[in-house]
């Protein structure tokens, strides 16, 4: 696994800055991380129903995220780890939290999906923190229980929390996303990067840009 550097190591008082991103559309490269495992389970037409339900606004997350909770039950963790290894990804993930935290940011990860993919993230980039949707794992197996939903406007709420906690401004903190998830965000970071985005972000970027490779953000932070 790639790790960033250790945080005691980059910076004995505190961050200068707080960078959070997002995970599906953005840090994964065509397709969502959930999609992405449903599909190598030959399920994937289930989600992108429900995914398509939402996206047009007629189902709220909560219910999707029951409907597929649910549906995961039984998974083994380790399966869903394999998965993810996969997945198409940007490039240059790695390099990319390399070189912010060594600029003094704290690197974060914030997804409506299921945080065990962003602790996949998190484990094999070196990102400092995540956050997602949480479920219960028994023995390295999916409950389909007890599960708690990150919302749309927690990723907001996440970064006040890390802005708070390092003494900085909004102003020192930066958003990186693609999508709906991202509009309550950006409304509030101080400086946005829109990655590949879809429209739902119009208006609210500082930045656009488009490709695959990640570390072309760094010419602006």
């Amino acid at each position: 696994m790639k790790k960033g550097l250790p945080y005691f190591f980059r910076n004995i008082l505190k961050p200068q800055k707080v960078v959070l991103f997002d995970l599906d559309g953005t840090l994964t490269y065509g397709v969502s991380s959930t999609r992405f495992l449903f599909r190598r389970v030959g399920d994937e037409a289930f989600f992108e129903h429900l995914e398509q339900e939402w996206l047009k606004d007629r189902m709220d997350h909560p219910t999707l995220a029951a409907q597929v909770t649910q549906r995961m039950t039984g998974w083994k963790v380790e399966d869903l780890e394999r998965s993810l290894h996969l997945i198409p990804k940007m490039t240059g993930i790695a390099q990319t939290v390399r070189s912010l935290q060594k600029k003094g940011y704290y690197t974060a990860l914030a997804t409506l999906g299921y945080e065990l993919s962003a602790s996949y993230f998190q484990k094999r980039y070196g990102f400092d923190e995540v956050r997602g949707t949480t479920l219960e794992v028994k023995k390295g197996i999916i409950t389909g229980k007890k599960m708690v939903i990150f919302e749309e406007h927690e990723k907001a709420m996440f970064l006040k929390r890390l802005a708070k906690k390092f003494k900085l401004p909004l102003s020192q903190t930066t958003a990186v996303g693609d999508s709906r998830s991202d509009r309550e965000v950006f409304k509030i970071a101080g400086f946005r990067i829109a990655v590949n985005q879809d429209g739902f972000l119009k208006g609210l970027t500082h930045v656009d840009v488009k490709g695959r490779d990640m570390r072309q953000i760094l010419k602006y932070l």
